[in-house]
């Protein structure tokens, strides 16, 4: 029989999912939406496992079968829709790195894609691919490879499985903890830290059979908690964290209370539809974003109607019907066919799409600086370059330096092009996410100690070896999660006068490169929808609080400021082409074509 309060559960989990990404900001911890998934997921599972009295083989296989029945129909046809929506409506030049990315949540390995790739889940950009939310299906699928056959196993006829559960339960919690402090977004993303979530609902389901007394009032302390979790935890805390413990506590204090509340009956009718809503919805958030500017009050009520109609649609024609009627009663191989022709399909539409983008009128170079493939801008979780990363003449005795962020690294081109022409040997000491001044930063809410080491290796040893030149920049149009709340402007400029003295040269030997204009959004996706009037894709020239403070404070030091606003922004409107190519090669970073164009200028301010 299905429990009502379980349905509730997940209608409660899914919304809170929904509001986050529709950046409704009272819900600002409605991301962990998905470790409440993740417990009820690991009780239900763990429950029905419990009850097979098969063999082994007999259970295994009916458990994927049940899986494959519960998960494949709507995912699958949802991914085919996004795929199909994609086109419609999203730039042409992503398409291809989207169908990808679709490939991997076919294959239920999003999560490794994007752990890969770094993918920020807490701070994205302003181009995110519409198959990001696949990564908790992809969590959950690779937990549940391993689960079934452990338990059936080695717990299914043990009567002392507290035994094995609770340690493995108290385990994976403090690896957990201990990883996400290693690795912040490795450790979101990985089934290896999120088993414990699993492990949550699989304690409840095998320990507490029985309901125990005072139920009601357990179930309702486990609202509070849940509802305590996405109104005031917020995306700054660390994920999976000491704080993720509370709306998992709340979830497993709901299942084991198996009480009925009167407001359970609405949830369940979403917790009913929550899977498809799930899956719809941040496609619809994706296109909404690469259409407006920012998301007002009517549109964010138009995806949320969307969603839940969609997600009642998918669940009622898709999801149901090969669910529970004989008909659809495929088996696995088939299911496998399905899995490997989709994926087959998004491969050959990637490709497709990637040859449609060479072949436009208008070319868009989104090639990155060559030292982001050989090694030298490092990534993250990356303190010191593991090569010499010289460049220009190598033979010279007089050296110059390039640093800072990704905001630097977008500069190489040109800088080398200079450190050529004068005969000077360019050391590059760059990395993503991490400005050349003393900012103590996080990701996922843990201080990035990986940063905080690069910015003293580098501020040590520009001391040691005394360059003629160094050459600094970092993202100051984009504020960077601090370790400690103050005033990002301050902290941003004094953070940068303390490095620029740490490195103990001469105020004449410094030239800082004004952080290049913030677009609203990504030019080049702009252009490869506006190829026949371009001008569509300009921006107004604003610039930050941060970089105004930088400026103020930098000037007063007798440094050389570089600022290049009139160049990009004639007229204080910055324009998505510079000399015929494209400005920009993403939502934030000049690509490789404008800074080689714009060498000859950035060489009139070098003395």
């Amino acid at each position: 029989m299905k429990r009502t309060d379980i349905q509730a559960l997940r209608g409660f989990a899914v919304l809170a999912v929904l509001l986050f990404h529709l950046q409704i900001l009272r819900f600002k911890g409605g991301f962990l939406g998905v470790d409440i998934f993740f417990v009820i997921s690991g009780f239900v599972i763990t429950q029905r496992l419990a009850k097979g009295e098969g063999s082994f083989s007999a259970e295994l296989i009916d458990f994927y079968k049940r899986r494959v029945k519960r998960i494949l129909p709507a995912s699958l046809f949802t991914i085919a829709l996004t795929a199909l929506l994609s086109r419609i409506f999203l730039a042409p030049i992503s398409l291809a790195t989207f169908a990808h990315d679709g490939v991997a949540a076919t294959l239920f390995a999003g999560n490794f894609r994007f752990a890969g790739q770094g993918n920020d889940y807490l701070n994205q950009s302003m181009s995110p691919t519409p198959y990001l939310h696949y990564w908790s299906l992809g969590v959950e699928e690779q937990f549940y490879l391993v689960w079934p056959i452990l338990f059936l196993l080695f717990l299914r006829a043990r009567k002392s499985r507290q035994l094995l559960v609770i340690p493995l339960f108290a385990i994976a919690t403090t690896f957990a903890i201990w990883y996400t402090h290693i690795a912040a977004v490795n450790s979101f993303y990985l089934p290896i830290s999120r088993a414990w979530e699993f492990l949550a609902g699989i304690v409840i389901a095998l320990l507490l059979p029985h309901t125990p007394r005072g139920g009601r009032f357990i179930a309702i302390a486990g609202w509070v908690m849940i509802t305590y979790s996405i109104l005031f935890l917020g995306s700054d805390l660390a994920v999976p964290g000491v704080t993720t413990l509370i709306p998992v506590a709340g979830a497993m204090a709901i299942l084991v209370g198996a009480a009925k509340n009167p407001w359970e009956p609405l949830l369940a009718w979403f917790g009913d539809n929550s899977f498809a809503i799930y899956l719809i919805h941040w496609p619809l958030v994706v296109i909404a974003l690469s259409r407006y500017q920012g998301l007002t009050a009517s549109s964010k009520a138009v995806i949320a109607v969307l969603a839940i109609a969609g997600g009642y649609l998918i669940t009622r024609f898709i999801e149901r019907p090969f669910r529970f009627q004989p008909r659809f009663a495929w088996g696995l191989g088939r299911w496998a066919v399905v899995v490997v022709a989709l994926a087959g399909l998004l491969m050959g539409v990637s490709s497709v799409e990637a040859a449609s983008v060479k072949s436009a009128k208008l070319r868009i170079d989104r090639s990155e600086p060559i030292i982001y493939s050989d090694g030298c801008h490092l990534g993250f979780g990356l303190a010191k370059p593991s090569s010499p990363c010289l460049f220009g003449d190598l033979q010279s005795t007089t050296e110059v330096v390039l640093t800072g962020d990704s905001h630097a690294a977008q500069w190489f081109p040109a800088m080398e092009a200079i450190a050529i022409a004068h005969h000077w040997k360019l050391l590059v000491l760059t990395k993503s996410s991490c400005p050349a001044l003393f900012l103590a930063t996080t990701r996922n809410g843990i201080v990035d100690s990986s940063c905080v080491i690069w910015q003293r290796y580098v501020s040590s040893r520009i001391a040691a070896e005394k360059p003629s030149r160094v050459f600094v920049t970092s993202y100051s149009e984009y504020s960077y999660a601090l370790a400690k709340k103050a005033d990002y402007a301050q902290s941003y400029s004094s953070g940068e006068v303390s490095f620029i003295q740490s490195l103990g040269l001469a105020n004449a030997s410094i030239y800082y490169l004004e952080d290049s204009p913030h677009p609203p959004q990504s030019p080049a996706e702009c252009l490869s929808k506006h190829v026949k009037d371009p001008s569509r894709c300009n921006f107004p020239l604003i610039r930050s609080a941060a970089t105004l403070a930088t400026r103020d404070h930098l000037q007063a030091l007798g440094i050389h400021y570089i600022n290049l606003s009139s160049l990009l922004c004639p007229g204080d409107t910055c324009t998505a082409l510079y000399e015929g190519a494209n400005t920009y090669r993403d939502g934030s970073h000049i690509s490789v074509s404008a800074s080689k164009a714009l060498t000859a200028q950035l060489e009139t301010f070098i003395h």
